[in-house]
């Protein structure tokens, strides 16, 4: 059946009642599919959230963002693809050709992307696991610095010479953390008070004073 013939058929009143009754069902099944797979994920995530409970609160609400919609993007994603294949074989499309097609490009574009999906793959682990945030004092392998960027892509470090190393995270795997940034301990009460003991829960900071910086006596 050729194209043009075939979208004679669909035209016709009889066929089009149908075609629109069954696009709009297949619609409503992959769309609750979809909610339905977005409610589990929230579930499954839902043990890690409070892991980031003494970071800043913009990093809070990025990482969380991040660990719910990622996985929800995905599937999301693939509902829609097998949902558009099915509306075609509505049409009279035919499907096995089509499927193949589409396996094919995702095959493609997945080897070809595959270093992509591993850093992604690194990255959410990282976030989920709450092992590094911007802020952060880390050595990874040769690297030490401060995290100045964290993404599903990479790590960005600034180095005591200020100069800035660009790590994919596939890269990651020898982590020290040398000091957390929590958003109740700052910087300045970090430099003022150096003999306060640190919060439970959080990595030590090890700060060096000059050999000849003894506290002179405050004068009554």
């Amino acid at each position: 059946m050729s194209f043009r013939n075939l979208i004679a058929n669909n035209l016709k009143l009889e066929n089009l009642v149908f075609t629109a009754l069954h696009v709009i069902f297949i619609a409503i099944v992959f769309e609750f599919l979809a909610w339905w797979l977005g409610r589990r994920i929230d579930r499954w995530v839902t043990p890690v959230i409070p892991a980031d409970s003494g970071r800043e609160h913009h990093w809070r609400t990025r990482r969380r963002t991040l660990l719910r919609q990622t996985p929800k993007l995905i599937t999301r994603s693939l509902c829609y693809t097998i949902a558009v294949i099915l509306v075609f074989e509505v049409f009279g499309v035919p499907v096995l050709p089509l499927s193949i097609g589409v396996g094919a490009i995702v095959l493609l574009f997945g080897s070809a992307f595959l270093p992509l999906l591993r850093d992604a793959g690194q990255g959410y682990a990282l976030l989920a696991e709450d092992t590094l945030a911007p802020g952060d004092v880390v050595q990874i392998g040769e690297h030490r610095g401060t995290i100045e960027k964290l993404t599903l892509r990479g790590v960005w470090l600034r180095d005591e010479g200020g100069c800035v190393h660009a790590l994919s995270n596939r890269s990651v795997q020898d982590v020290i953390v040398l000091q957390r940034n929590q958003e109740s301990v700052s910087t300045d009460e970090l430099m003022m008070a150096p003999a306060k003991s640190a919060r439970p829960g959080t990595a030590s900071a090890t700060l060096n004073t000059p050999a000849n910086g003894a506290r002179k006596p405050l004068k009554g």
